[in-house]
């Protein structure tokens, strides 16, 4: 659920920041995310939030858009350092007939 913590400020450049408290539907944990009002109230009109928030990194945005906090991220969805691009489930026989779209032609697999 999104708080909208309505203590405004205005920085040098005059924009007013903004405040969201998001709590995690997980833990409960409550991540606070700051963010320039304007950019908000577009966000809330439809545009894209990695368009209206590129000043924020994608674990920012995520907590913004499902309000999942960064430590039940890395629980949920693993971390970049858990990717492995090589990987191969074992077990695999290339020669058994299998289709990714059909599925298996023979008993083989």
């Amino acid at each position: 659920m999104l708080y909208l913590n309505h203590q405004r400020k205005k920085g040098k450049n005059k924009m007013k920041k903004i405040t969201i408290e998001v709590r995690c539907p997980f833990c409960g944990h409550v991540s606070v995310v700051g963010v320039n009002e304007e950019d908000y109230l577009a966000w809330g009109s439809g545009e894209l939030v990695q368009n209206c928030f590129p000043y924020l990194d994608a674990s920012e945005r995520e907590i913004l858009i499902s309000g999942i906090c960064l430590k039940c991220q890395d629980d949920v969805f693993g971390s970049d350092d858990d990717e492995d691009e090589d990987y191969e489930p074992a077990n695999i026989d290339d020669d058994c007939g299998f289709d990714p779209y059909m599925g298996c032609f023979t008993d083989d697999c």
